[in-house]
């Protein structure tokens, strides 16, 4: 295969997946923007905050100290606070979860009193572990969000430069094409 076939074949395959990189990134950065937009215009109108640091645990300080006070509006804020609501669910019923302690609460031969304090426990648990589980929820679709909009940078920006290659190629090509024209132009010297 002659060297300018080859260019305008390895060009044009070239400008295939350059097209097909830049759309695809396009869609992942929309897709990206589109998801972390939609964690953040879900948790703001909820009004969860991070208590201030003075009320904060000694422990608390020292893993959420950053957090303190500020509003919950990302998946990253979402994530620590589903740590901030793990550490005080824990205190609850001696770090028993909802299902243990409403199965406690459910127990055959308990006092009523002693069922009845279960109970309540047990609903304290089950708001907290859905609050939660919410909280991971925003976490995990933010952070998907977020790879979707940089692997869409990264094939965007792969894109253009396999793109510019491709329109390199294409002038390499033609190139070639002129310098057969001028070779065919050259006067052949004559023998006399």
């Amino acid at each position: 295969m002659e060297r300018k076939a080859w260019d305008r074949l390895v060009s044009t395959a070239g400008l295939v997946v350059a097209i097909v990189l830049i759309s695809m990134g396009a869609m992942a950065i929309y897709g990206g923007n589109f998801g972390r937009n939609n964690v953040r215009e879900r948790l703001t109108p909820e009004q969860v905050f991070f208590a201030p640091y003075d009320a904060m645990s000694p422990q608390e300080q020292s893993t959420l100290g950053r957090f303190a006070g500020q509003q919950v509006t990302d998946g990253t804020q979402a994530e620590a606070f589903a740590r901030y609501i793990a550490g005080h669910l824990k205190e609850v019923n001696d770090g028993k979860t909802y299902a243990e302690t409403s199965a406690a609460a459910r127990a055959e031969g308990i006092p009523a009193d002693q069922a009845a304090a279960l109970q309540a426990k047990a609903d304290t648990l089950f708001k907290g572990e859905t609050l939660r589980s919410i909280m991971l929820n925003a976490y995990g679709w933010w952070t998907v969000a977020t790879i979707a909009l940089w692997a869409g940078v990264v094939m965007a920006i792969a894109g253009i430069v396999l793109l510019i290659l491709a329109i390199l190629g294409f002038r390499h090509a033609r190139r070639l094409d002129a310098e057969v024209v001028l070779d065919q132009m050259q006067p052949v010297p004559v023998n006399i």
